[in-house]
């Protein structure tokens, strides 16, 4: 049902775009969180196993430093924001009109609120806005992973236009269907500290991690992180001067602050939550029979729902140093033979309790655009698996061992990131299976922060087990599947490649690489949803087809917290913190 009432709204508003001005929201529809109750107080402390690695958004791309940095940034602090279905709902800004000019351009108009004020104390205008759009996401100078998802279908980036201290427009040069989503849900910068940073040209290197101690963090968030301790925990105080008010017109947040705890592993985060260390958790599979089996004893709120937008996957460097290697990992019949390998039932059972789906591509079940019937499957076959080995050119020797065409034996590296448990398990499982085809792999788990620098900055990696968090919009994921994506890790292009670390000379992109970069830019200016969902097809048929990313199993969304904590229908796309500027302690 959810999924028919997203294709439908999204229908609606194709048709709406074929006027030439169509009024978005206004003044009369309520921001999230206005029709709140609650009362002022305490904490709320949440686990992580990673502490951040920076609090510059244009520069993060791991999880442990976005979720930090949506404290002071996020949740309500943009022009607008979703709710825990992907609704989208005003924010600072109070209306917004679209308009589609003789021209072919889109014209968005944001009317913002009046009154409201950073973190520090400094007005907020519309020259905030302009500064963030203008000077930092669409400087070229300044490139991240942003610029990737608001690019038009010929690269160009939008502008915007300050028409008074209130109002602000943004131009495309052509339609742009998710213009109101991306463009109002940007992360907003202050111009009055940031805006010398631009012009010196040190703005990447602003906001590391020490400007948490340093109380150098400004934002229109509900939280401001005020110190951090590595290893241990990041604690963020609410913002004086938060906009939202709830309907009594008390300012919210109701709580008084925000705590990371930073823990080394998922055994350890269970036992914190046990321990009442801390008061909401993501359930592992692993641990729900037992945590939902104490729920009524402990006063725990334990609940589940379906498939979680996140994707997990093993991937290979097309790019190593070794020719022999990015041989092996370019050799889509080597791909295949991994995935036929891929005991998915295994780890549904044994890492997931049975509370897991497989994974055959790069679309959650749950956006509107998935399409089963484009996905190609790899069930889990060994005959299989070494049909497709010897398809590309592989043999064994006498010893059973895996041998390319040239008698060099397959052996690789496999890493993910320490302390997850479940991904550990898959590297194992596929360690073992792998090895009954006579390949070695070695498994090496390496710290989180490691990982990522390694697989985006270096080409000292080989295999990894990883995950992305996806969306109910796959051209979210346009920083990943652009030829020159920020995100593209497994075969950067060298000119995107964010440590430059790719040579030009070894450098290969298949044409059906160049075909979903083509449907990623094109999309965006196609309004017809029909059509935009059979792009997406196309795109999906060609991934599971060609295997850049081979997908394994998802979770599903499992949740835990506290009774006593005000946590209002976590959903997959939401999660418990959807409501964090109105959660409150009960008692």
């Amino acid at each position: 049902m959810k999924r028919f009432l997203l294709v439908a709204v999204l229908l609606a508003a194709v048709a709406i775009f074929a006027a030439e001005k169509y009024v978005w929201f206004d003044e009369k529809t309520p921001y999230l969180g206005s029709d709140a109750a609650g009362k002022y107080g305490g904490r709320i402390v949440v686990a992580t196993l990673s502490g951040p690695r920076t609090m510059n958004y244009t520069v993060a791309k791991e999880t442990s430093s976005t979720d930090v940095i949506a404290l002071f940034m996020g949740y309500g602090g943009t022009l607008v924001e979703l709710d825990n279905y992907a609704r989208l709902h005003p924010a600072i800004a109070k209306r917004c009109e679209v308009e589609l000019t003789d021209e072919g351009k889109m014209i968005v108009t944001f009317w913002l609120r009046e009154g409201i004020r950073w973190s520090d104390g400094h007005p907020f205008t519309a020259d905030d806005f302009v500064f963030t759009v203008n000077d930092v996401y669409c400087n070229p100078n300044i490139p991240s992973s942003t610029q990737d998802v608001i690019k038009d279908s010929q690269g160009r980036l939008p502008r915007a236009e300050k028409i008074d201290d209130y109002t602000v427009r943004v131009i495309y040069e052509e339609p742009f269907r998710l213009a109101v989503r991306y463009i109002g849900g940007l992360y907003i910068w202050p111009k009055h500290i940031a805006e010398q940073w631009v012009k010196d040209g040190t703005f990447r290197e602003k906001w590391t991690v020490e400007a948490i101690n340093n109380k150098e963090l400004v934002g229109l968030g509900p939280f401001i992180p005020v110190e951090y301790v590595p290893d241990q925990y990041i604690r963020a105080v609410r913002n004086p001067y938060y906009w939202k008010k709830d309907a009594k017109g008390n300012q919210l947040p109701y709580l008084d602050e925000f705590v990371f705890k930073i823990l080394p592993d998922l055994n350890a985060i269970k036992l914190a939550f046990e321990n009442g260390e801390i008061d909401i958790y993501g359930v592992t599979a692993q641990f729900y029979p037992e945590i939902k089996a104490k729920a009524k004893k402990k006063n725990w709120v334990v609940g589940t729902g379906g498939p979680t937008y996140g994707t997990t996957f093993i991937t290979f460097n097309w790019n190593h140093d070794d020719p022999v290697k990015r041989s092996w990992f370019r050799n889509e019949y080597f791909r295949k033979a991994v995935a036929y390998a891929m005991d998915k039932e295994a780890m549904i059972d044994t890492l997931l309790a049975g509370l897991g789906v497989a994974q055959w591509g790069p679309v959650s079940v749950l956006s509107p655009f998935y399409n089963d019937d484009a996905l190609r499957k790899y069930p889990y076959d060994l005959d299989y698996a070494r049909m497709m080995l010897q398809l590309g050119g592989f043999s064994w020797d006498k010893d059973g061992n895996l041998i390319d065409a040239q008698g060099n034996k397959v052996e690789f590296i496999l890493s993910t990131n320490a302390g997850n448990t479940v991904r550990e398990g898959m590297c194992n499982i596929i360690r073992d299976e792998l090895a009954k085809l006579g390949i070695k792999v070695t498994f090496v788990p390496l710290d989180f922060n490691l990982l990522v620098n390694k697989m985006l900055n270096t080409t000292d990696w080989e295999a990894v087990v990883i995950g992305l968090t996806g969306s109910d919009e796959p051209q979210g994921g346009r920083n990943v599947w652009a030829q020159k994506g920020t995100l593209h890790f497994w075969n950067f292009h060298p000119d995107a490649a964010p440590g430059k670390q790719i040579k030009p000379e070894i450098y290969e992109a298949p044409d059906w690489e160049l075909e979903i970069d083509r449907i990623f830019a094109e999309n965006v200016k196609v309004l017809d949803q029909k059509k935009v969902y059979e792009m997406f097809s196309r795109f999906q048929e060609l991934v599971s087809e060609h295997l850049p990313l081979i997908y394994t199993v998802q979770q599903l969304y499992l949740y835990a917290h506290k009774a006593d904590l005000n946590i209002i229908e976590p959903t997959a796309f939401g999660g418990m913190l959807w409501t964090l500027p109105w959660i409150y302690w009960k008692k």
